[in-house]
């Protein structure tokens, strides 16, 4: 970070840390100094039972998280907040209990995400085993190879819940998007930024980000799904606008040195080498 420091301030920064760099202020001391303005930050679950299916029961829970959250605003560092829906433990009531939190946390931007069993994961794992002998098939593909399966048909839910359908859960996170992005909660949130041209892109981003994650990725219709596509389109093609930065000649492009010729491979040396004489 001591060297990103010496870059000109109009190269920002963004980069992902864990929720207890909360905790070491000179941290990010470092980090505002390194002109890096934003981080990913896995939060995951606002539950104890969540936290624990999750194997992060070492995260805050409540008003201490929500402490911690604002922390990272108090040094000048946007948080991008991830949680997981579709765990064991959740309830209906989880839905509202996360989108409640992330509104009264602050946080800048926040992605709700269906729980996705990700080869060599554990969770992955489990899921392999627990499926019958013969999984459902999409389109010839087996569901515990969904990665394979195109996009348009592949299933949004795969892991089975104890009390919810996938439907609804699907559902109950699209509701949780459509509140955390709603117009007036984005327009509190662009109070963040320094500008009113600042607040104008604050504005069309979040609206882009939901567009992409929510109308694209979650929904199961197609035509919203056509809808969500051409309206993310439209509002990238201007966000784009807004967010072009001014050229920095002094920053010159690295020096590459050409490539050295690769040498004949053991086959071609014996290939030209001359026959031996009485050949």
């Amino acid at each position: 970070m001591a060297e990103l420091a010496k870059l000109p301030k109009d190269m920002v920064f963004f980069t992902q840390i864990t929720m207890e760099s909360a905790e070491d202020p000179d941290y990010f001391d470092a980090m505002r100094k390194a002109n890096i303005k934003g981080a990913l930050v896995g939060v995951e679950a606002v539950t104890p039972e969540g936290l624990k299916a999750v194997y992060k029961d070492f995260n805050s829970l409540g008003d201490r998280l929500i402490q911690q959250l604002q922390t990272f605003r108090k040094h000048g560092l946007h948080v991008l907040g991830s949680f997981i829906f579709g765990l064991s433990t959740d309830k209906p009531s989880t839905f509202g209990a996360t989108v409640e939190l992330a509104l009264k946390a602050e946080v800048t931007f926040a992605q709700f995400v269906m729980m996705t069993p990700f080869p060599g994961t554990v969770d992955f794992g489990r899921w392999e085993k627990e499926q019958p002998l013969h999984p459902e098939v999409v389109q010839g593909t087996p569901i515990t190879r969904y990665w394979l399966i195109p996009t348009a048909v592949r299933p949004k839910m795969f892991t089975p819940h104890p009390s919810m359908s996938s439907d609804e859960i699907r559902d109950r996170t699209q509701d949780v998007w459509d509140r955390f992005y709603d117009f007036g909660a984005i327009c509190k949130r662009s109070a963040c930024t320094p500008t009113l041209r600042a607040r104008l892109a604050f504005v069309l981003l979040s609206k882009l980000y939901r567009q992409m994650y929510a109308g694209t990725g979650i929904s199961t219709d197609s035509a919203r799904r056509k809808r969500a596509k051409t309206s993310a389109r439209w509002i990238a093609r201007h966000t784009r606008k807004i967010f072009q930065a001014k050229p920095m000649p002094e920053l010159m492009s690295p020096a590459w040195k050409p490539r050295l010729k690769a040498r004949p491979s053991l086959t071609q040396l014996t290939m030209q080498a001359p026959a031996p004489p009485g050949s």
